[in-house]
C-alpha cells in the first residue's frame, strides 16, 4: 500500500490531475554545465515522462525503451531515475510548485564518463 501513496500524494500536489491515471511532465532544459563548472551555456534539451499513478511506473516518451526508470518522491518535488544499460545514470528533479527542474546525465562515451547538468522547467499536465 505504501507504493500507491507516494503517487497519490504526487498527484494531489499537482492540483487538477489528481483523478488522472497518467500525469505527463514535459521539461525543457535551456541551460547546461560541463563538469568543469566553467563552461555554462545554452541547451536544447526537451525530456517527456509520462508518470501512471495506479501502477506506479514512469516511461520516458522517445527513449530507447530498455532504461529502468524509477519515481523518488517527496514532499516538495519528484525524480526521476533513469538507469541505463551502460549503468550510468540519468535524474531529473522538479519542484512541484515553481516547475523549476534540473536534469544530470552521468552518460557514458565508450569507456569515458560524459557527465551533463541541464537546468530548465517541466510543466505537467
Amino acid at each position: 500500500m505504501r507504493g500507491r501513496l507516494a503517487p497519490v500524494a504526487v498527484a494531489a500536489m499537482i492540483g487538477s490531475y489528481a483523478s488522472a491515471e497518467t500525469i505527463g511532465f514535459r521539461c525543457s532544459f535551456d541551460g547546461v554545465c560541463n563538469p568543469d563548472a566553467t563552461t555554462c551555456g545554452a541547451a536544447d534539451l526537451g525530456i517527456f515522462f509520462k508518470l501512471d499513478t495506479e501502477t506506479n511506473t514512469v516511461e520516458r516518451v522517445g527513449s530507447d525503451g530498455v532504461s529502468k526508470i524509477s519515481a523518488v518522491y517527496g514532499d516538495r518535488a519528484v525524480s526521476f531515475v533513469e538507469i541505463p544499460i551502460s549503468g550510468g545514470v540519468s535524474t531529473t528533479t522538479i519542484v512541484l510548485d515553481t516547475s523549476v527542474a534540473v536534469h544530470s546525465s552521468h552518460a557514458l562515451d565508450g569507456t569515458l564518463v560524459a557527465p551533463r547538468q541541464y537546468f530548465g522547467t517541466c510543466v505537467a499536465f
